[in-house]
């Protein structure tokens, strides 16, 4: 029985004191590694590490983010460059790791945890403006890494409010959780974003608590796929006493799959009572529906146009990326716009679309033999009020309701079209097809 006890407490002696210095390099690893995954995935950011000060039991270091070579870093340092700023700002973070399977010194911390795991994690945020000025981001990140190596973090910003610039940036409790396992690429997330508020005497602006979850997951073919689902309160916008803009609300919902080796995917956006002064509110309400798109194809597109997007002229470079697209149409795809409501003050503008385009022989794929092949409609409705509104203000408008391109039905005129292997009508009257601008 004694020897027993004794077992017991040297196993006890092994994972509380000798195991923290054997794991913690393993755990300053994980960390970096999931940093360094999040980056490749982004392809716009660059993670660097101010090495690790490794004690037995914690570890302390920093990691540089920064804007990778591109479009967007060349958007951003146009951006602070008319601020005075002569590089573009760094995100900072800031980690004390407390490692072992067993992370006792955790406990002296909040959000401490004696789970058992490579290392229990806290990390504070900066931005860096400059070489000497470094400002403080409020909120801390509690994290945990996992005997696999998972990690599972959790920021946590309470209420609290500061000066800047001469106005008042106010915010209340925010929470957001993110578990990822680099290993497999997958990754879930949820939080709430508090109420905010900044402005100053001048012009204040207002954001009600934001809401999101969702779930991302890796495939063999480069693109990533899975759900997220945002839902932001009201924002409004004052400007000396008087309301200058925003809008009431904002849902997001989006999803895509891939079985057996197509892509399927759905989004739909509600955006309710945007106020446009002088004008009026808006609301809008998108579905869009895409499918049967081959995976290997979308795989292609995709990472070419990610890599197009950090060029210095993204418009320009995506002509090269012809071949790619071609590659993905011969495949055949479904696209489809089930509802596209745009409530104005003069009405609603409706519209539906359909665009079926079968697989055919890549060899002989052609843009002018897609537009031989596809089947598609188109089917809009527009307000009375707003045709005269538009034609007052473009008598070409006018022309295209000569044209018949609109037809007047009732308090509406309607836009019906189709086309099929070909053949292309404009509320039933037939309309040549320019094949030769396709060659």
């Amino acid at each position: 029985m004694k020897k027993s006890v004794i077992a017991l407490i040297l196993l006890a002696v092994l994972i509380i004191i000798v195991s923290p210095g054997i794991v913690g390099k393993m755990a300053e690893n994980s960390v970096g590694e999931n940093l360094n995954w999040a980056a490749n995935e982004s392809g716009d950011l660059i993670v660097t590490t101010n090495g690790f000060s490794r004690s037995w039991f914690s570890s302390e270091g920093q990691h540089r983010i920064e804007l990778a070579e591109g479009g967007l870093r060349t958007a951003m340092m146009a951006l602070v460059g008319s601020g005075g700023y002569d590089q573009i700002p760094v995100l900072l973070i800031n980690t004390r790791i407390d490692h072992g399977l067993i992370p006792v010194t955790s406990m002296s911390r909040k959000e401490g945890s004696l789970a058992p795991g490579l290392g229990s994690a806290v990390s504070t945020l900066g931005i860096e403006l400059a070489a000497n000025e470094t400002i403080d981001v409020p909120g801390t990140i509690y994290s945990t890494v996992d005997l696999s190596g998972d990690l599972d973090s959790r920021y946590i910003l309470e209420a609290g409010a500061t000066t800047v610039d001469g106005g008042e940036v106010t915010w209340q409790p925010t929470t957001i959780n993110v578990a990822a396992d680099p290993e497999t690429g997958k990754v879930k997330f949820d939080g709430t974003v508090g109420a905010m508020t900044f402005g100053n005497d001048q012009q204040v602006v207002s954001i009600e608590s934001l809401t999101f979850a969702g779930h991302q997951a890796g495939t063999q073919y480069g693109f990533r796929v899975g759900e997220v689902d945002m839902s932001m309160g009201e924002m409004s916008i004052n400007s000396n006493g008087m309301a200058a803009g925003g809008m009431q609300g904002l849902n997001i919902r989006a999803s895509s799959v891939v079985n057996d080796g197509r892509a399927d995917g759905s989004a739909r956006l509600e955006m309710s009572g945007q106020t446009i002064p002088g004008f009026g509110d808006i609301s809008v309400i998108a579905d869009v529906k895409f499918g049967d798109l081959e995976a290997v194809a979308l795989g292609v597109v995709s990472e070419r146009l990610e890599g197009l997007a950090r060029a210095a002229d993204p418009a320009a470079a995506i002509m090269t990326a012809e071949e790619e697209f071609k590659d993905l149409f011969a495949a055949g795809l479904d696209v489809g716009v089930s509802q596209f409501d745009v409530a104005l003050p003069m009405g609603t503008v409706e519209m539906k679309m359909a665009l079926a385009v079968p697989a055919s022989d890549r060899a002989s794929f052609a843009w002018t033999s897609l537009l031989l092949s596809a089947v598609g409609s188109l089917y809009v409705t527009v307000p009375e009020a707003l045709v005269q509104l538009a034609t007052s203000m473009n008598p070409q408008v006018g022309a295209i309701v000569g044209m018949g391109y609109l037809k007047k039905d009732g308090d509406v005129y309607i836009m019906d079209v189709d086309m099929k292997k070909g053949l292309l009508t404009i509320n039933g009257a037939p309309v040549p097809i320019p094949l030769g601008a396709f060659q």
